[in-house]
């Protein structure tokens, strides 16, 4: 029947009815399934519909109805006076405009949560646990030693991913420990946060390069302190050859085997 009432209203205002279903986005192929009764879909019969200025119901049964809004007359009415560059322009329009509103129309409804029965709540622990963030610090390669000293490059460096916390944003690259000289506070393959800094307080634990060997000691003014009484305290004899190279601010990881 579609077919028919298509038929009909292409000869009625002297078209082919070919070119007009191509056109509209058809091929000869729907023609041929139309002929033999098959259903046309929603969006080829609404394009024909425009494009002829009659109503879908009316290509679908064959009755015109009246339940055209005085909108839609306005609007065939215009489309009625482009030529065919325009109708194609707003044919592409309104197919991407009703594209846009259905998938809407499928988001809001996924959304929309299904009540069956009322439902406990489950426990705060059984939630979810929102997805952990990370930055990256540079990762010498060479760790510091926490004894007699380790010659560090200075641009010998990885980036290391860690969590990011309070903390790690706080400092400027991560170092490993190499030794027992600061124990119980540090340990031999503790990964410490350093703090770029030229200087600290006495008191303060940070990473020292002296006479070329990397150290991570407490500041003692004139001297490198072990919290480890099995080792001496190491002077600063040589004070042109002394750099601060940040204070340690944390530790990251710690893979240490107690006693």
């Amino acid at each position: 029947m579609f077919y028919d009432n298509l038929k009909a209203e292409c000869d009625r205002q002297g078209l082919k009815i070919t070119p007009v279903v191509v056109e509209c986005g058809g091929n000869k192929g729907s023609l041929s399934g139309w002929k033999k009764g098959a259903s046309p879909n929603s969006d080829i019969v609404l394009k024909l519909a425009v494009r002829l200025n009659v109503s879908a119901d009316y290509l679908l049964t064959g009755e015109e109805k009246s339940n055209i809004s005085v909108d839609e007359k306005e609007l065939l009415g215009y489309y009625k006076e482009l030529d065919e560059r325009g109708k194609g322009s707003v044919l592409g329009k309104a197919e991407g405009l009703a594209e846009a509103a259905r998938q809407k129309k499928k988001v809001a409804h996924k959304a929309t949560p299904k009540v069956v029965k009322k439902i406990t709540p489950a426990p705060v622990l059984d939630e979810e646990e929102p997805e952990e963030e990370y930055i990256y610090l540079d990762f010498p390669s060479l760790p510091a030693s926490a004894g007699t000293g380790i010659y560090l490059h200075s641009d010998d460096t990885e980036p290391l991913k860690v969590p990011s916390t309070e903390e790690t944003r706080k400092a400027n690259y991560a170092l490993r420990v190499a030794g027992d000289s600061m124990q119980p506070r540090f340990y031999d393959g503790d990964v410490v946060l350093v703090r770029t800094q030229p200087s600290v307080e006495p008191g303060e634990i940070g990473i020292f390069i002296y006479n070329g060997e990397g150290y991570i000691k407490q500041f003692g003014g004139n001297r490198l302190i072990s919290i480890n009484p099995d080792y001496e305290d190491i002077y600063i004899t040589d004070p042109e050859n002394f750099y601060c190279k940040g204070r340690v601010i944390g530790v990251l990881s710690i893979k240490r085997d107690k006693p």
